[in-house]
Order: C-alpha cells, then structure tokens, then sequence
C-alpha cells in the first residue's frame, strides 16, 4: 500500500494497531485459552511495530507501537483517578488540536533540511521568510540567528506548541516571531521564500494560495510533500528517510496568473 505511507505517521500508528486487534479478535476464536495472557499482548505489540514499519514508520513509532498494548494492560489494572482522562485529553488538544483543523500533524524538520534552507536564503538581502506550520521553532531559530538582515515569520495553530516555539525564538525575537493561528490566514505576498513541512492533503490549497498571493520570483519550499502535478525548480536530497528532500518551487508569472 504505497500511499498509506504517505499519510500522518499518527495514523498510520492507529490503523496498524486496529488491524493487529481484529487479527487477534479472529485468532482468539480458534485458540482459546490455549496461549497465556502475556502473550496477546506482545502479539499485539509485535505485530502492530512490524507493520508498522512496513508503512514506513521511524524507530520511535515501532517502540511506541509494541509499548501501547502492555500500557493498556497495566491501565486496565491500575485505575486512574477521573480527573486523568479529561486532563490527557485537554494536553492532547492543545498540542495537536491544530492539525485537527489544519489537517497537518506535527512534524519536526532535520538539521539537513535548516542547513539547506539556508543555503537558499542570501546573506545580504532583507528577505522575508515565513514557515507555515512553524512546530517547535528549530528551523526559525537556526535561520534567524545565520541571516540577520532578513525577517522570519512561524505561524503555529496549536496553543501549546505555539507557546514552546514562542518561548524558544525569544533569544532571536529582533528578526523573528512567532503567531497563533491557521496557516490559511497567513498573507504571503510581502514573502521572498515559504517554507512548509505539511502533508499531501494541503498542498494543491497551499499552491494555490501561493500563486495567488506571493510575488513573481519568490520560492515556496515543501520538505517532503510534493505540489501534485507541478514540476519543481530543484529536488534537493535529504538525509533520513528515503523520500526526505526539499521541492523548491519558483511562483512564475505564469503560474501566478500575471
């Protein structure tokens, strides 16, 4: 299933883990109570992490996906007080609320990708940068410090994430700040480059939004998710995963309906 690795490593976690249970449900069936207990969990677990893994998902996401079953086990014995759940499922709004509206998990960039978006931002010029999705503020931070003379816009939908990466760019707040909001309120016309680490499902709306607002010659730069249909300026390789690389893609008049 080529595109489904494609989609939120979140998930694709949740999917893994459902069909694993369903398999288990139909093998319970016909063994009975022929394996102990301990061992439907590590099934589950097992299972879930390797096909997850075939889904193309990280290390850390396989860890995760054998750990969940034995934390459900442990819960299941160990009730928590009622206060817990709402309090887990407040948390979990605030951090990831925003890609419930937006559509767009939260993803950090690698050093790779900081190092090569530098790279296509000039040290003299007063450009201004903006990073919709802006997560935890690393790439914002690492640019604003190397190119001083330019501006550095984060535009973050999730409250707590906002809050850290606000918290993170005080250090560099002379040429870079931080907002609250949806990406899709973001003007992008006083823009030189836009860099976005999104998801398939936003880009042919974000291409749009950039042919229509930001100025012939500028850059709109997706770490990882491609534009569907429209050929990039550059391809540049990333370390990591083997679909990292950054499209580059260059507004034309063309493009921009000038």
């Amino acid at each position: 299933m080529p595109a489904i690795r494609e989609w939120p490593p979140v998930l694709r976690a949740l999917i893994a883990q459902a069909l694993v249970f369903l398999l288990l449900l139909v093998l319970a069936a016909f063994l009975g109570k022929r394996l102990p207990f301990w061992a439907w969990p590590l099934l589950q677990g097992v299972l879930a992490a390797g096909l997850g893994g075939a889904w193309g998902l990280a290390r850390g996401w396989a860890c995760f996906q054998f750990v969940l079953p034995w934390g459900v086990v442990w819960q299941a014995s160990h009730p928590a007080p009622d206060w817990v759940y709402p309090g887990l499922l407040l948390g979990l709004v605030l951090v990831f609320g925003g890609g419930l509206l937006t559509r767009v998990p939260l993803y950090n960039s690698s050093r790779g990708a900081w190092q090569a978006l530098l790279a296509l931002i000039p040290e003299n010029e007063p450009w201004v940068v903006v990073d919709l999705g802006a997560g935890l503020g690393g790439p914002l931070v690492f640019l604003a410090k190397r190119r001083p003379r330019a501006s550095f816009v984060g535009v973050e939908a999730s409250p707590l994430v906002w809050l850290a990466a606000w918290l993170r760019t005080l250090p560099v707040r002379r040429n870079c700040r931080i907002r609250l909001g949806s990406l899709w309120s973001q003007p992008l016309a006083e823009c030189q480059m836009v860099y976005a680490f999104l998801s398939p499902i936003p880009m042919p709306g974000l291409w749009a939004k950039a042919t229509a607002e930001m100025s012939t010659g500028a850059l709109l730069v997706s770490n990882t998710f491609a534009v569907p249909g429209v050929p990039p300026e550059r391809e540049i390789p990333l370390s990591g995963r083997r679909d990292a690389r950054l499209w580059v893609y260059r507004i034309t008049s063309v493009a921009s309906g000038e």
